[in-house]
C-alpha cells in the first residue's frame, strides 16, 4: 500500500518500496488525461479531479491537491481568456503560459481583507504591490474553518474522489493525497507585492516584511488545521522562492526561519501524527541544517537545478529528516526512459535507501513525455536496493 510506504519514508525508515511522488500540476494533468484546461480553470471540482485522474492513470503513489477558486471566463479581443465577475465585467487576463493566475487589471480588485478572497490569494495577481503599510498588513484576513467549509473545500475534495474512483471506493483508493498549507516567507510576500518589492523591503521596510510573513504563517496554520480536521496527515508548506538563489542564508534565518519553526511547532502540537514537508526550489544547501532544526519531517524537492544532489543533501542532514524529490524537471522532457531510470537510481542510492520519497525537483513541465513518467513508476515497482 502506497500510504504505508510513504508514512514509513517520512518516519525516516526504509519503506517496503520507494514511493514515487512527482509534483503534478493541473496543466500537465489536463494534458495527460485529455481534459479541457478551461474546465479546470472554471470548475474547482474538476481542478481537483484532474490531478487525481493523472495520479490514478499513471500509478503515482501520492498527489498534491490545491483548491481552485470558481472563475468565470470569457474571450477578450485578441483571443485571450479573461476572468469576469458576475455582471460580466472584466477582472483580468488568465496567465495560460504560467500558473493559470488571473492577472488583474486593477490593484483594488485584490481584496485581501475578504476571507473568501484571501483563501485564494495565490490565484490572482495584482498589477502592482498591494500591501504597503503595517495597517494594510494587519487588515489581511486569515480564513478559518468556517470560511473553508463555506467555500466547499472539504466537500469538493470528497466529491472529486467519488468522481474519479466511484461512490463506493474505499478511503485508500488511488494515490495518497498531500494537502496544502499554502505559502509562507518570501513566496507569500511575493504573491502580494511582487518579487522586486519584496526583496527591496528586506532592506527598506523589514517591519512590513515581518508583519506580512506573520500573516502568511497564520493563514498557513489555519489552513493546515482545517486539512488535519478533514483527516489528511501529510501537509505541504511552500516557500519555493525562499532559496539561496534569491536571498542570503542570513536573511533567510532572520526573516523566514522563525515563522517556519512556529508553524511546524503549532501544527505538530495540534496533530502529533501529521507529517510536514517544506517545498523550497533552487539552492538550499546552506540552510539544510536550519531546515532540520525547524522541526520539519521532510525537506523537498531537492532541485538539482539548485546545484546539488540528493547525496549531498543526505550527507548534510544525516538521518534526522526525510527527503523527497531529486529528479531534474527538465529530464521529464529531454531524457529517454532509460536515462530517467538511471537518474532515479542515482537519487535513491544517494539518499541511502531510508527516509526517502522519489520525486521531481519541482513541478513536472506540461510538455513532459508520458513514457518518462511511466518508466520511473515501473522502475520503483521492481527496485529492491
Amino acid at each position: 500500500m502506497a500510504t504505508k510506504d510513504i508514512m514509513a519514508a517520512l518516519a525516516g525508515v526504509r519503506p517496503g518500496r520507494i514511493p514515487f511522488v512527482p509534483k503534478i500540476w493541473v496543466d500537465l494533468a489536463a494534458a495527460l488525461t485529455d481534459t479541457d484546461i478551461r474546465t479546470v480553470i472554471e470548475d474547482p471540482l474538476e481542478a481537483l479531479a484532474v490531478i487525481l485522474k493523472a495520479g490514478r492513470d499513471f500509478g503515482l503513489d501520492a498527489v498534491r491537491q490545491f483548491p481552485f477558486p470558481a472563475r468565470r471566463l470569457d474571450h477578450a479581443a485578441g483571443g485571450d481568456w479573461v476572468e469576469v465577475d458576475g455582471r460580466g465585467n472584466r477582472l483580468g487576463r488568465i496567465d495560460l503560459a504560467g500558473g493559470l493566475q488571473t492577472l488583474l487589471d486593477r490593484c483594488e480588485d485584490y481584496r485581501l481583507e475578504d476571507p473568501a478572497f484571501a483563501a485564494y490569494y495565490n490565484f490572482r495577481h495584482a498589477p502592482g504591490p498591494v500591501v504597503r503599510s503595517l495597517d494594510q498588513a494587519r487588515a489581511v484576513a486569515v480564513p478559518g474553518r468556517a470560511d473553508y467549509e463555506e467555500l466547499g473545500w472539504g466537500r469538493n475534495q470528497r466529491a472529486a474522489l467519488r468522481r474519479v474512483f466511484g461512490p463506493d471506493a474505499p478511503p485508500e483508493a488511488g494515490p495518497m493525497i498531500f494537502a496544502d498549507c499554502g505559502s509562507i516567507g518570501i513566496s507569500f510576500c511575493h504573491y502580494l507585492n511582487g518579487m522586486d518589492t519584496t526583496l527591496t523591503d528586506l532592506f527598506d521596510d523589514p517591519a512590513l516584511v515581518r508583519a506580512l510573513m506573520d500573516k502568511g504563517v497564520a493563514i498557513a496554520a489555519e489552513r493546515g488545521k482545517y486539512w488535519l480536521g478533514q483527516g489528511y496527515r501529510v501537509l505541504r508548506i511552500n516557500d519555493s522562492a525562499g532559496n539561496m538563489s534569491v536571498i542570503s542564508p542570513d536573511h533567510w534565518r532572520e526573516f523566514v526561519l522563525p515563522g517556519l519553526r512556529d508553524l511546524v511547532t503549532e501544527l505538530h502540537r495540534h496533530e502529533p501524527s501529521c507529517r510536514l514537508y517544506c517545498h523550497i526550489c533552487g539552492s538550499i544547501l546552506p540552510i539544510m541544517k536550519d531546515l532540520v532544526e525547524s522541526g520539519l519531517d521532510c525537506i523537498a524537492p531537492l532541485d538539482p537545478l539548485g546545484g546539488f544532489s540528493v547525496a549531498q543533501a543526505r550527507e548534510l542532514v544525516g538521518g534526522h529528516v526525510a527527503l523527497m524529490g531529486g529528479i531534474d524537471t527538465q529530464s521529464f522532457v529531454r531524457s529517454t526512459p532509460g536515462q530517467m531510470v538511471t537518474e532515479a537510481r542515482w537519487c535513491v542510492e544517494g539518499a541511502g535507501g531510508c527516509g526517502f520519497i522519489l520525486g521531481s525537483g519541482c513541478v513536472v513541465p506540461r510538455t513532459a513525455r508520458p513514457e518518462n513518467l511511466r518508466a520511473v513508476v515501473e522502475w520503483t515497482r521492481t527496485y529492491t536496493g
